[in-house]
Order: structure tokens, then sequence, then C-alpha cells
């Protein structure tokens, strides 16, 4: 790839294009130029254009007590008295965010990430695009590879105002006129320079010098200045973002004797060119335009775009923002899919729409919408239903991000318990409370590991009394893990006869067991888990448990009745957690906590 033409104001045409018929003209002002690899046929030329941008200054009135929790040990706050930015009494909840955020920090550095902003809100009031392009901004500069699909219904409609021209939907498309694609094209190019305009924003030069890492760019890069790679000592931005002819489209057409016209439907996304900027450490933006083969112009769908392109890069996430309408769902904090249905049902949990109320048919119609596939079947609920048929179509996890709550990015990604939806596959699909008609299965499957040593031997009567404790994996009418959970007080309970099946296990299987245990020991009023083992305390110790010594001493931890049962002879050692506190609901109605 050529490189990047960078400068500090971006600049581009804006104002009436030709029509669709027309072969897309480079763009000379600020732009540049690379060629594409060849995937099938020979590809059109690809042009992107490409801005400079750095994270501006922290928003101010912002809050820092979102993190929470203690900071270990408590520092003065005479210590952060020559810091400025906030109040002292604030910056120890900095620090506790920060400590709190490094695992995910850590997690999700170099992770492919697609963010997709509706046109309301980029046409938002309130100065919420603002906010939400700050975020994306100090997003990138924690490492993560992004690239951005913008919406432009908002703007589109706005353009079309000014012209005095209206035009119509059909199944959730823009029928594209001549007019609406020159409407579409202006709309695009002043939606883009837009949002580069606004994060073209330095880091205060004192802030920067402080610390003198772009000095030591600087120089570092000033030896191969006569090579034109120097910057003559000028602090430069810390982020880069391009766009291009990267979505490649083919014409609608005439659906049930409809014509769109130039309405277009994705056909390629030229994965291999954002990836490779991408990995320059560039942000991309992708707008609501596909070229044909024949270099004509055609106005997407951007959420087909987020779809297509979202498969195309293999991304590890998906975010959607989303407005007043969704929020109006009350979606849950993780919303839970399998083959063919999804854990949240619109509405009341358990609604039965047979009882012929408006809200629980309209409920029941929703759900079924979703179900569906279309993603444009229900305008009101585009981005939950991208959601949704995303994390189907193969990426691992979709968020949902309320633009008009202050932060909620950085709290969804970089908190335990975040504050948007997550759409993930159910990870507790096939998970329930063992019955008596499982009580010949549970036997086998622990008679594998009672032979070994690693399991005590229970007959089927004693597992017959403690079957409803017992928590069972069932897939295709087979019991492939189980787990069981006692009370022994009224805050402790112990867990026992832990076992997946030994094909299943790199399939994450026992993990997400162990979370469908805790959550439900937790939403039963425990506070500690115990558990008695000789040859998997390497395992559990990995997962938060604390390895105590011999059971069989632990007279300050197990209840007397419970450590009289413990045989000193198998030396078993007692492994404990203390279970933290957060959200209690029913099991495998949440990830974690």
């Amino acid at each position: 790839m050529s490189g990047v033409r960078q400068r500090l104001a971006p600049t581009g045409r804006q104002g009436k294009e030709s029509v669709a018929s027309a072969r897309p003209r480079p763009c000379t002002s600020g732009r540049m130029y690379g060629g594409v690899g060849t995937r099938c046929g020979r590809p059109p030329k690809k042009v992107e254009r490409g801005g400079s941008f750095g994270l501006g200054a922290a928003r101010s009135g912002s809050s820092s007590s979102e993190g929470g929790g203690s900071v270990g040990p408590t520092a003065s706050s005479d210590a952060y008295s020559h810091v400025n930015v906030m109040s002292n009494s604030d910056l120890p909840k900095l620090v506790s965010f920060f400590r709190q955020a490094s695992p995910y920090i850590g997690q999700h550095f170099s992770k492919t990430f697609v963010l997709m902003v509706p046109g309301y809100i980029i046409e938002g009031k309130n100065d919420v695009l603002d906010s939400v392009l700050q975020d994306v901004a100090l997003l990138q500069n924690l490492g993560v590879r992004l690239c951005i699909v913008l919406g432009a219904t908002a703007s589109i409609d706005k353009v079309l105002r000014q012209m005095g021209e209206e035009t119509e939907f059909v199944r959730g498309y823009r029928v594209t006129s001549e007019v609406a694609l020159q409407a579409a094209r202006q709309a695009a190019g002043a939606m883009r320079i837009d949002i580069e305009a606004k994060l073209s924003k330095f880091i205060p030069a004192g802030s920067v010098r402080r610390h003198g890492y772009n000095q030591r760019r600087d120089s570092w890069r000033s030896r191969d200045s006569a090579n034109g790679h120097g910057s003559n000592g000028q602090l430069k931005p810390p982020v880069q973002v391009v766009s291009g002819n990267f979505v490649m489209a083919k014409h609608k057409g005439v659906v049930d004797g409809v014509n769109f016209e130039y309405t277009g439907e994705v056909r390629n996304v030229w994965a291999d060119a954002i990836l490779q900027h991408m990995e320059q450490n560039q942000i991309v933006l992708v707008d609501n335009l596909g070229y044909t083969e024949r270099g004509q112009v055609l106005n997407c769908s951007s959420f087909d775009i987020a779809r297509k392109v979202s498969k195309a890069l293999m991304a590890d996430k998906l975010i959607v923002y989303h407005g007043e309408q969704v929020a109006a769902l009350n979606l849950p904090a993780w919303i839970g899919l399998s083959d063919d249905k999804y854990s949240w049902i619109p509405g009341t949990a358990g609604t039965d729409a047979s009882n012929g109320t408006s809200e629980t048919c309209a409920n029941a119609s929703l759900a079924n919408t979703l179900r569906g596939g279309d993603i444009h079947a229900d305008p009101n609920v585009l981005e939950l239903s991208l959601a949704l048929q995303v994390c189907k179509e193969g990426v691992p996890r979709t968020h949902l991000i309320n633009a008009y709550s202050d932060g909620a990015l950085f709290l969804e990604l970089y908190t335990r318990d975040g504050l948007g939806t997550m759409v993930s596959k159910d990870l507790y699909e096939g998970m329930r409370p063992a019955t008596l008609s499982d009580l010949e299965q549970l036997k086998g499957l622990l008679a594998p590991l009672e032979r070994v040593g690693t399991l005590i031997t229970r007959s089927l009567d004693e597992i017959r009394a403690d079957v409803e404790d017992f928590t069972v994996i069932e897939r295709e009418r087979k019991l492939i893990g189980c787990s069981l959970l006692k009370k022994l007080d009224k805050d402790v309970g112990e867990i026992s006869a832990f076992v997946v099946q030994e094909e299943f296990r790199t399939e994450h299987r026992g993990d997400a067991l162990l979370d469908f245990v805790e959550q439900r020991a937790r939403n039963s009023g425990l506070k500690t888990l115990v558990l008695l083992t000789t040859r998997t305390g390497d395992w559990f110790d990995a997962r938060g448990f604390e390895n105590k010594g011999p059971a069989h001493s632990a007279r300050e931890i197990l209840p007397k009745e419970r450590l009289c049962l413990v045989d000193p002879q198998r030396e078993s050692m007692l492994f404990v957690k203390q279970l933290e506190t957060g959200v209690v609901g029913p099991p495998g109605s949440r990830i974690g906590y």
C-alpha cells in the first residue's frame, strides 16, 4: 500500500456531484491512493481518503466515580495536590478505575472492533457526536483496531429537505432516485469531513512534552528527514483516519414491482485493504456509498454495510450505538443466542402472548421479527436486529451502547458489569437444575472419576437425595457435565462432583458451568464457596479459589458438621473463594457477575 498523505486540517469536496453513471473521480485535496489485492476478477482502483486526528482534552464535567471500589493502600490526597484536572478527592477513584480496567485493556489490545454509528446520532443534538468521537479516539489510543461505519439516513434526509425533495422507503430501504443519489453523495462527503474535522484535535503540547514521547519520536524520525520521513521537530497528532472505496456493490434492482434505481446491495468488502490500514494504527471510516464494477456509485444501507464489514474482517466485536427507541426496550445486560432462539423475551420475562393483551402481542410480534433474520423488518429496532444477526453470523460479541449516556462505551468495555447490552453465543446453553430423570446419567457421568479416586464414590441413593442441588449440562438429551452445590450454612456453600466430559473441555464448558454455579450460589445468598480436591486444585486456583491447606485441619473455615466428614487419609486440599457482590439474578441471566 502506498503511504498516507497526512494533513492537519482535513479538507475535501462538498456539494453537488455527478449522477451515478459517472466513474468516481479521485479527490486531490489531502487524499491518498493505493492498490488493493485481487480476489476475484480485477477490482477497480482503490481510492482512499486520509486525514490525521488526535484525542483532544478530556471532557469537562465527566465523572470519575464510575470505577468505584477500593484502591488498595489509601493514598493521601495531598500527594496529588499538584494535579489540577480534577478534585483531589476524586483522584484515588481514578487510580482505582485504571487498576480495575487494566485486565480489560490487555484483553482488548490489538483486537478488531467495528463501530456502527447511526445517522440520527451523527445529526443528533446536545453534541452527542462529539462525546462519541472522543471516546472512539481514546479507544484507538488504547490499542484497539477500529473500523467505523457511518449511518447516513438522517444526513441524506437533511440534504433532501434543503433541496425541497422527498423519497420513499420500501421494506426499510430508500428508493434512491438520481436526486436522492446526489443528496447521498453530498451527505456522505459532508459527514465524513465533519467527523474528520471534529477528531483533528491535538493533545495539548504541554501534556505531551511533560513525558517527552513526541520529542523522542521526532528526534528519531528526524534522522530520516532526507528521505521524506522526518517530522521537522513538530508535534504530530497520535491517530490517523482513512476512508475509501472499500465497499463493492450491485444494484438492488426491481423487487416486487418496486424499482430501487440507485439503491445498492453490498456485494463485497475489501477486507484486506481495511486490515492493512488497521495494522498501520489507522482508523478506517466506511460511509454509505458502494461502487460497482463499472465505477458507478450506489447508495447502500449502512446497517447492511456494518453487517458485511463485521463478517469480512472477522471482527472480535461489533459495537452499535443507539438512541431512545432501543433504550425504551429495557434490554438486559446480556442476551445469549443459541441456534434457534435467544435468552431474552421482549417485555416481561415469561410473557405469554396468548392472553391477548396489546402489549404482549406486540412483544410476541417483535420476538418473531427479530428471529426472522431480516434486520430491516422493523426500522424501530434496526440496531438490535443488527446486533443479533451479526452475532449469529459468527462475531463473538456484539454490544448495544446508548449514545446519550456519556462514557457508556468505556463503562461497557472496561468495567466488570458494563453499561450496555452484550449479545453473544449462549454460554449456558443446556444448563439446568437436575431432575430425578437424570439419576442414571449422573451416576454414569461421575463413575469414571470415582474409579480413579478423583471424586469420592456416591451411591444412587446419595445422588437422589442431592439431585435438586445438582446443575447439569445437557446436549442432545445426554448429560455432558454436572456440579453439586450444597449449602453448609447461611453464608457458605460447597462445590463438589464437578465434572465435564473430556471431549467437551476444550469448549470452555467447565468455565461456563462454574460461572453458572457461582451465579446460582450468589442468587441463593451465599457469600463464600469452598471445595475439597486432591487433583484439580490448579484449575480452580486459576479461577479465583485460594488454597487454604489440608481440609481436615481447616477448623476456622468449615462448619463442624462438615469437618467431621472429611477423611484425613485422602489428604484433600481446601480451596476457598469469596463471591464478589454484583447484580443478582437468575443463573444464566448474565455473563459473570
